[in-house]
């Protein structure tokens, strides 16, 4: 049995979330199902919402003190949501990722179902792609499900980056609110380093240069 295995219930759990019958029987039937699989650094949890039980993994970066994502899934008795979780309040997203899940049945049924998605998500690759200005400065950093592209996390330093860029992803709509610079909008990262997930189901940039080490990467990180 791992150190900390994943969707326990504790024992103030039952007051404190209002655990219907049906919640703890689909907690006791996923945590037999990805019992063993506990990692190191991959938490995993449940909480409640007004309508559902919530059960999540979280990760973050394993050579630096940041959390980069929430996955879970919503049980709802007789159906389960997947998806990347807001990371404070763990709603499901308005609009679904392409890997979300979504399934109906019994509580076995679905602890079947929720697993299985849950192996997929861990299996997915992980990769961090650098953006280097005069082969020197990192100046925009990007974590990225490398299967199908998503964005994880990602910072941008105009005061670091190539003169004028800035400016022109703005201008072609790479900026998302109060000017959080978009960096699928650049060019070729010079580097990329696999985080976790399964490697050869990543697809990375021709030309971006695979590394295992990195330096420190310094900035406002967002999504």
């Amino acid at each position: 049995m791992p150190e900390h295995p994943w969707f326990v219930i504790e024992p103030e759990d039952d007051d404190e979330l209002e655990l219907t019958d049906e919640d703890r029987a689909f907690a006791a039937a996923l945590r037999e199902r990805t019992a063993g699989w506990a990692e190191a650094g991959v938490d995993g949890w449940l909480d409640r919402t007004d309508d559902a039980l919530v059960a999540c993994l979280s990760f973050g970066d394993p050579e630096a003190p940041l959390h980069l994502i929430d996955v879970g899934l919503h049980f709802y008795g007789g159906r389960v949501r997947g998806d990347r979780l807001h990371n404070q309040l763990f709603f499901l997203p308005d609009r679904p990722s392409v890997w979300a899940l979504e399934a109906t049945g019994t509580v076995d049924e679905l602890a079947d179902r929720s697993a299985g998605w849950f192996r997929s998500v861990l299996d997915k690759p992980v990769v961090l792609y650098v953006w280097l200005n005069d082969d020197r400065y990192a100046y925009a950093a990007r974590f990225a499900y490398a299967d199908d592209d998503q964005t994880i996390g990602q910072l941008y330093r105009k005061d670091l980056a190539p003169a004028g860029q800035a400016e022109e992803l703005i201008a072609v709509g790479h900026v998302h609110g109060k000017g959080w610079i978009q960096t699928v909008g650049l060019p070729t990262p010079t580097l990329y380093q696999h985080v976790r997930g399964d490697r050869s189901r990543a697809v990375v940039p021709p030309g971006a240069r695979a590394v295992t080490q990195r330096g420190p990467l310094q900035g406002v990180w967002y999504e």
